[in-house]
């Protein structure tokens, strides 16, 4: 097979994602063991969760997110909507949790910041040196349960169920 050949059979780019029908990493299920899985990512309805867990091995970065309570799925970190495109209708560039080392540009540990002394790592964690609530929060490429709902039926995958891990 020539060289090109075969980089276009084995690569799968955003342009071909539509043309040959191949699934964005993004959304997809962090683990094909998703008892595993709801044994370290929270899922609640109106909550966020945000995990790095090298064990997932649907996530290259390791990043399984839950939004609002959906099914966890693989996303990255972004800047901007169009960094997650590729994984189709509903999926935007968000700020999906609020504190902890995922979630803001300026965390600093606990054992590092513990400016009053009781152990509750105040005033960082996602707090500037004043106490302010951070404004450089990270972003990571997220959706809403539907979007991943309608997505995953267009896989052909069940619907998401908490309880069936």
């Amino acid at each position: 097979m020539r060289p090109l050949a075969r980089f276009v059979v084995s690569f799968c780019s955003p342009a071909l994602f539509l043309v040959v029908g191949c699934e964005s990493e993004i959304g997809l299920p962090c683990d094909a063991n998703a008892k595993e899985v709801l044994s370290k990512v929270d899922i609640k309805p109106g909550k966020n969760d945000l995990v790095r867990d090298v064990s997932f091995d649907n996530c290259s970065q390791a990043l399984c997110a839950s939004v609002d309570g959906g099914r966890p799925f693989c996303t990255r970190q972004c800047e901007a909507d169009t960094e997650c495109a590729e994984a189709g209708e509903g999926f935007t560039c968000q700020a999906i949790v609020s504190f902890g080392q995922l979630a803001c540009l300026d965390f600093t540990p606990v054992d590092e910041c513990d400016a009053d002394g009781d152990g509750n790592g105040y005033p960082c964690d996602c707090f500037d040196a004043d106490g302010v609530p951070s404004k450089k929060l990270k972003k990571y490429c997220a959706a809403a349960p539907a979007a991943l709902a309608a997505r995953d039926e267009k896989a052909g995958r069940p619907p998401f169920d908490p309880d069936a891990g």
